[in-house]
């Protein structure tokens, strides 16, 4: 299908120009003139020299776009407005953004400020967290699918080959994406989920940082080739104005296994807020935040270290909080030059303190002097918070604010349990106030009534609430919620519990080797679900472990989504050991596992068995004996089987050794002592002769059925 550029309306939209043009598309600035709305139109342009079914792919994906990115709504997201096909021609109208892509900012804002950054960095990941929890994996993360707004936001756009995550099994896939860009299971073919857009992300944040890409080559097969092989060297190395905690936080976001990245984006963007936190909070240099307080507790510390006394109350005398402060400093500088770098060396040396932060509130807002911190969780751990005083917030709706001042000396750790108090609920006039008691296991569900009013979070304890007849709804991320019709009474403490179940996920095996491994999960071998031939387990981070009997066990570390199924394609690894199978009397005929052929006349040693559980059958004339026995990794396993009319067993033993042995006067050729020897019960007359000494002896024994006669005797 072709179209010209020179068109002058699609549908209800009037083209105001052209902003773009691709091999499979252009790109018009338009105007829905039934709402006076200014929007972007995209269309789609197949050459006439592609076969139909290469057209019907473009076209596929062309609407794929519409129908994923159309059910998503975030101010970092391009916002999907409608799809049509008119005269032949399909478009999609969007959202206009005014601005520059972040591939035009890499190539051309150089000098731009890593806090500048950060701020962005944050942006596109809160629209990447929201896209992957309403189940839309984009695929084609990069700079130039990044649009920066002319009043400074970050937009995710071009959602073309995007993937909605389904419950469905893992299968091969096809391989789709921007060279650079893609995650190594991209590459190859595999199944992806949002851990390839975390790859993509690194990615880009990487080259955001340095201006270098992470995978350069000149061509293809090379580029591709860095992705599977090669780490890109460390970020702050390439561009030393980026600080190097980003170092681990890319690098990390950049494994080549999906397992080793961050399990969600929102972990990741939790590490950069952390730096974005310790700039803010330490300065520009860490310096800007040495009030005089600090100085007072920190610089003698210091100065003692490098061997100079400092009065410190005389040489501040009448100095500002902050001038005066940095005036000394630069006196000192000036004066002791010869021990800069000594305090140079001891500034650095010193241990940031450390701050964590428990929440009764897990959605509550955090923030340090003046800083949000964004979270989902009820635990906020910082690892570098600057020396000195800083301004603790939390806040929720319907809960009383907390506010408290922290002071942090060099290398402190304090750790802050918020507990934020509901705040009173007016009463109508003319309605009861009852006292509820609402408890849940887990802690922190979340408590509303079926019309939306927010009641809290568990556990909540004996709180006025107006009287009457109510539909309560629990719910907690990763668990099911449930629903409990109550009646609160005038003046009563009304109790209530809820147990909520964690959702699960599934794991199935079938492209497991052996076929009959099953699945460990805490200590606990779970049962298959026979109709669909898969384990439910918890959702979250999961440790489960492949078992087989007779292979080594295989731990993997898996992250499942609510009703998605990880398919695993490990094969175990088989171990050996050996088996001794021996029979009373001898010389019976041995089989291995329910095979009809003999594996030999006992005693027989079998070696390279499978350590596992075999069945082993021994036949003796008529009669025939079984037994299961479990073989044992690296161990020789023993066995015997004992027929009807079983023998005993003479131990022979002389000093010195060596003598010829006669049983009923028949010579045993080839045999002398010591010898254990396989015989009929009864009485047996035994002679021993040595070849050394002339006088032999001899002597009657009686044997008796599966005992040992032990015989011996000192020749002289």
């Amino acid at each position: 299908m072709n179209q010209q550029p020179n068109i002058e309306k699609l549908g209800r939209y009037k083209i105001l120009g052209i902003l773009g043009q691709g091999a499979m598309g252009i790109v018009y600035k338009a105007i829905d003139e039934r709402i006076e709305r200014v929007v972007a139109i995209k269309t789609l342009q197949a050459g006439a020299d592609l076969p139909e079914d290469r057209i019907a792919e473009f076209r596929e994906r062309f609407f794929h776009e519409a129908q994923y990115a159309g059910k998503l709504n975030h101010p970092a997201i391009v916002t999907i407005f409608d799809v049509e096909e008119v005269d032949g021609i399909s478009y999609i109208a969007m959202e206009y953004v005014d601005g520059k892509t972040l591939e035009h900012v890499i190539d051309n804002e150089p000098e731009l400020p890593v806090s500048r950054m950060i701020e962005i960095m944050i942006e596109i990941c809160d629209g990447l967290s929201y896209a992957h929890k309403n189940g839309v994996v984009h695929r084609d993360i990069k700079p130039s699918n990044i649009i920066l707004t002319n009043d400074g936001h970050a937009k995710i756009t071009d959602f073309g080959i995007a993937k909605v995550s389904t419950s469905n099994n893992t299968v091969v896939g096809t391989i789709l994406g921007t060279p650079g860009y893609m995650s190594p299971e991209q590459i190859t073919g595999k199944s992806v989920d949002h851990r390839t857009d975390i790859f993509s992300l690194g990615a880009v944040f990487y080259e955001f940082l340095t201006q270098h890409k992470a995978f350069p080559g000149t061509n293809l097969t090379e580029i591709l080739y860095r992705v599977m092989n090669e780490n890109p060297p460390p970020v702050s190395v390439v561009n030393p104005m980026v600080p190097p905690v980003f170092d681990n936080i890319i690098s990390r976001a950049l494994r080549r296994n999906a397992e080793e990245r961050y399990r969600s984006v929102d972990f990741f963007v939790q590490d950069i807020q952390r730096v974005e936190l310790t700039l803010t909070m330490t300065g520009s240099g860490g310096m800007s935040a040495l009030t005089d307080d600090t100085a007072k507790m920190v610089l003698p510390s210091l100065f003692k270290k490098i061997g100079i006394s400092l009065d410190y109350k005389k040489l501040t005398m009448g100095l500002s909080v902050y001038s005066g402060m940095l005036t000394f400093i630069l006196f000192f500088m000036l004066i002791f030059g010869s021990h800069t770098n000594r305090l140079a060396d001891s500034l650095t040396a010193q241990k940031p303190a450390a701050l964590a932060v428990a929440l009764n509130v897990p959605d509550a807002e955090v923030s340090i002097d003046g800083q949000v911190i964004r979270t989902t969780k009820n635990i906020i751990k910082i690892d570098s918070v600057g020396v000195g005083e800083h301004r603790l917030v939390v806040k929720r709706d319907f809960y009383e604010t907390y506010e408290t001042v922290l002071v942090f000396s060099t290398g402190e750790s304090k750790k802050v349990d918020v507990h934020l108090k509901l705040s009173p609920v007016e009463i109508p006039p003319g309605v009861d106030t009852s006292f509820i008691t609402i408890t849940s296991n887990p802690k922190m569900a979340k408590v509303e009534t079926s019309t939306g009013l927010f009641i809290g979070y568990t556990p909540i304890e004996k709180f006025p609430f107006p009287g009457g007849n109510y539909t309560l709804l629990f719910s907690k991320e990763d668990y099911s919620s449930k629903t409990r019709n109550v009646v609160f009474r005038r003046y009563r403490n009304y109790p209530v519990e809820m147990t909520l179940d964690k959702l699960r996920g599934f794991v199935s095996l079938e492209r497991v080797y052996p076929e009959d491994a099953g699945l460990i999960w805490h200590g606990k071998r779970l049962q298959k679900n026979l109709r669909t031939n898969r384990f439910s387990v918890e959702v979250g981070d999961q440790s489960v472990t492949i078992s087989a009997d007779g292979y080594e066990d295989v731990t993997k570390q898996l992250f499942l989504k609510f009703d998605e199924t990880i398919e695993l394609g490990d094969s175990l690894k088989a171990t050996y050991g050996s088996l001794l199978v021996q029979s009373n009397p001898g010389g019976a005929d041995i089989f291995l596992d329910d095979s009809e052929k003999s594996v030999g006349k006992s005693p027989v040693q079998l070696d390279l068995l499978l350590a596992s559980t075999h069945k082993i059958s021994a036949t003796y004339k008529n009669e025939k004996r079984n037994k299961t026995i479990k073989v044992e990794k690296n161990d020789t396993i023993t066995t015997t089987f004992v027929f009807s009319n079983p023998n005993g067993f003479l131990e022979l033993n002389s000093d010195p050794p060596g003598a010829y042995i006669y049983i009923n006067t028949a010579l045993r050729r080839g045999v002398t002592t010591p010898q254990t020897i396989e015989i009929q019960p009864g009485f047996h007359k035994i002679r021993l002769t040595h070849p050394k000494f002339s006088k032999f002896y001899e002597l009657t024994v009686r044997v008796r059925p599966e005992n040992s006669t032990k015989i011996e005797h000192k020749f002289e």
